[in-house]
């Protein structure tokens, strides 16, 4: 029976299956078999070869044709960004043997070889070529040609003009080709007239006044002449709505809290001579077209402060964040100030503690005053959200291709495990700046902050980039004080990448030759004392200040002569040879006391400094040179510095004062204070990466002798009188303190008895300065005495003496 089964299975499998294999059959060969592609094929480049392109193609000999694959091929093709879009195309043609011929034809877009400007004026070039690199615009010599993007570059240009007062400029780009593959583009530009606002007017206000609500706008400003020439009388929306802003803030910041401007109107006035109206000077003053701009205000009332409610704060106590608000029950309402303490100080306070997700919602309540009613009050309540307190897992930086990453981290004032300190941090930028390794670092710009949210960690990541850390430079030229000469410097701030200071100097030249080598360690034993030692040598040839009296033709002709000092016999000169070496070291106040900003910008320091040094008369006069003077110097130091960078500071000032003493052992016995401050402000473009600023310096210092070596009393020498070195003293006159005066020759001045030479000289006691005695050599003047009191320059240069006070000023 089970036999039978099989047998009547296997039949019927017979029977269905084989029907069905043929019917299969049947149908896969009246199914019509899909065209492969014989070959695909590129035409119309030109600069471009073919393979590069291929390169980019997925379809290729041999596959089965797959219409959406070769779309997919063609959208590839045009995002390479070298090929026109319009006439790049793909065609499909029958092949020979029955498949199918693949043709992209492409039109490549031109190199662009020249840009030229014409009819520009008010902007220039360099800055227009600044502005399409900056934005991106993608139009540059060299490179690819792209239509929109020539659009996108003649839009830019319109907003530079209209930035400069031009808003109704016209420009167009006209293309001139240079070759199959190369184009020149030429930007015609017709400025139109300037337009410029000659009136800026408030209405609705019935309590500020018009001038004090202009007062607060900086960027905008009635037209003229300082406002002319800083641009600040040009339409310009953005920096408009920013003004308007300070002007919200202004009447705010007065109780006013409800106050507002409403959308200004702007009038055309017509042509108007604006800049300098009285005369029609070129450059002071034209004929432009003017604006009247009309901004509504509205006061509202004025609001004092009412009950002050904190929520959300457990950091800080009620009391201490309202003492950092300031809000006074009673007292105006300052919404300026409120926002600033709020959003600034409050912040900077909660990131000290680790607290960088502080965010901070104020909801003001405004109700009637029942003592006055033109009066309301204000009700605040301020609700904190602190968030997670932070701790620093891991600190990074990238871009240190040389500099050891030990010599970044050791400038931060936190370390990976400590509670995270936002004040720290931006104090660590700034010390990182201050070491002059890298470009300027931006505290927001430059710090990638990632958070852990449910752990409470951060990872910092500081990106830099690395200065040049050696310069080598060859100068030479001609100069008052060292005549003709040639100068050799070689300097690395960053030695072996670990932060060493090395320098060596040379010159020579017909009157002056120098050397000195410098080495520093910022760091000893990993703490931060910086110390090091440097030596030194000097030799200077000059003309005595007296020399214009003396009788000694030769020496005059020197002196006088445009380039007699490169010529003049040595022997009408004075000679002045130094050398020495010095040990200095430095740390901050804060490896002495409590860490905090001011502690952390400020070091004190020691110097020693061992020199000999010595004078010797021109050859002419008949006195010999003096003995080999010995400096003992220790100077003490103190200095505050807080700017933005070694280099070309945009922020911050610094404050040096230092005390020299000379006494320990050598032959001089002096005094010098000295005090030096600098400081730098941003005065315009205050947001961007290129401020324009302004700094001064002033630099003051005294010198004295509290003594009197037996040696160099016995000098007897203008040299050396009154214990006080020449070369220490300070003076006017020179390229490197006021210009266009002889050296030395402004002050000081002291009452002497004659011009003589640099040995055995006899000051003045008398009154009337009258000369009492007189010795004569061949490079002294004629034998008249005369009253020189106080105005007179000396053969050397000119000492300190009891009648004055040896101060210096710069």
């Amino acid at each position: 029976m089970h036999s039978y089964r099989v047998v009547w299975l296997a039949v019927l499998t017979i029977i269905i299956g084989v029907p069905s294999v043929f019917l299969a059959n049947r149908a896969r060969a009246q199914q019509p078999q899909p065209r492969l592609v014989e070959s695909v094929e590129v035409l119309g480049n030109r600069r471009l070869r073919k393979d590069d392109i291929v390169y980019y193609i997925q379809t290729r000999a041999g596959d089965p044709y797959n219409p959406a694959q070769v779309e997919r091929d063609l959208q590839a093709i045009l995002a390479l960004g070298f090929f026109d879009k319009v006439g790049t195309s793909v065609s499909i043609e029958d092949g020979p043997r029955g498949g199918v011929i693949v043709t992209f034809h492409v039109t490549e877009l031109p190199i662009i070889r020249d840009i030229q400007f014409e009819g520009l004026h008010s902007v220039s070039e360099s800055d227009v070529l600044k502005a399409f690199r900056e934005r991106r615009v993608g139009v540059s010599k060299e490179a690819i040609k792209d239509p929109v993007k020539v659009r996108t570059a003649t839009r830019v240009l319109k907003e530079l003009l209209s930035a400069k007062g031009h808003p109704n400029a016209v420009v167009t780009a006209d293309e001139e080709k240079v070759s199959a593959t190369s184009v020149a583009i030429t930007f015609a530009v017709n400025e139109g007239t300037r337009v410029g606002f000659a009136e800026v007017r408030f209405e609705g206000s019935k309590v500020f006044k018009n001038s004090k609500l202009r007062d607060q706008m900086k960027y905008v400003k009635e037209a003229g002449l300082i406002t002319r020439f800083r641009d600040q009388d040009i339409l310009d929306r953005e920096k408009l709505d920013y003004d308007l802003h300070h002007v919200d803030s202004y009447m705010r910041s007065k109780g006013y809290l409800q106050a507002r401007h409403g959308e200004p109107r702007i009038e055309g006035l017509g042509p108007r001579r604006t800049g300098f109206p009285i005369l029609p000077l070129p450059f002071l003053s034209s004929v432009d077209d003017t604006l009247r701009i009309t901004v509504p205000i509205i006061d509202g009332k004025l609001y004092r402060v009412g009950d002050v409610k904190i929520e959300g704060n457990s950091i800080f106590s009620e009391q201490i964040i309202k003492a950092v608000l300031g809000l006074q029950k009673g007292e105006v309402a300052n919404g300026d100030a409120l926002s600033k303490a709020l959003y600034e100080n409050l912040k900077k306070a909660y990131g000290a503690q680790g607290f960088i997700q502080y965010t901070a919602e104020v909801t003001p309540t405004f109700k009637e005053s029942p003592q006055n009613p033109n009066e309301g009050i204000a009700d605040f309540t301020i609700t904190i959200d602190e968030g997670k307190q932070f701790t620093l897992r891991r600190l990074e930086f990238t871009g240190n291709t040389f500099t050891r990453d030990n010599v970044l981290r050791r400038e931060v004032l936190i370390n990976e495990g400590d509670i995270y300190n936002q004040a720290y941090f931006e104090v660590s930028i700034t010390r990182l700046n201050q070491l002059g390794y890298f470009n300027p670092i931006d505290k927001e710009k430059d710090a990638d902050y990632r958070m852990n949210d449910e752990e409470g960690l951060v990872d910092v990541t500081v990106k830099v980039s690395e200065k040049g850390r050696q310069q080598i430079s060859f100068n030479g030229g001609i100069s008052g004080i060292g005549g003709s000469f040639f100068g050799l410097d070689y300097s690395t701030n960053n030695l072996f990448g670990r932060g060493e200071v090395l320098s060596i100097n040379l010159a020579a030249g017909n009157r002056q030759r120098s050397f000195q080598f410098s080495f520093t360690e910022p760091y000893i034993r990993n703490r931060p004392v910086t110390a090091g030692f440097s030596v030194f040598a000097y030799s200077q040839k000059f003309f005595g200040e007296g020399t214009f009296l003396s009788q000694n033709t030769n020496a005059q002709q020197g002196l006088f002569s445009t380039l007699g000092f490169l010529n003049t016999s040595e022997e009408n000169l004075f000679t002045r040879n130094s050398i020495g070496a010095s040990i200095f070291a430095s740390a901050p106040l804060s490896e002495f006391y409590k860490k905090r900003p001011f502690t952390q910008f400020s070091r004190i320091g020691l110097s020693y400094q061992l020199a000999m040094s010595s004078v010797k008369d021109p050859a002419v006069n008949a006195s010999g040179s003096t003995s080999n003077i010995l400096t003992s110097r220790a100077t003490a130091t103190f200095a505050y510095d807080t700017r933005n960078a070694s280099i070309d500071p945009t922020a911050g000032r610094s404050l040096s004062i230092g005390l020299g003493l000379s006494g320990l052992g050598g032959d001089v016995r002096s005094y010098e204070p000295t005090a030096e401050f600098t400081q730098f402000f941003k005065v315009r473009k205050k947001r961007s990466d290129n401020p324009e600023v302004f700094g001064f310096r002033i630099l003051a210092g005294t010198v004295g002798s509290f003594a009197t070596s037996s040696k160099v009393r016995n000098a007897n020498s203008l040299a050396f009188v009154d214990g006080v070195p020449i070369y220490e003293r300070f003076f006017l006159g020179d390229e490197f303190t006021i210009r266009g005066y002889n050296v030395r020759s402004i002050s000081p001045v002291t009452p002497l008895d004659t011009f003589v030479t640099s040995k055995n000289v006899v000051i003045a006691t008398n009154p009337s300065g009258i000369s009492r005695r007189s010795e004569l050599s061949p490079a002294a003047p004629a034998p008249t005495a005369f009253p020189c009191r106080g105005f007179i320059p000396l053969p050397a240069p000119i000492p300190r003496c009891s009648e004055i006070s040896n101060t210096g000023f710069r």
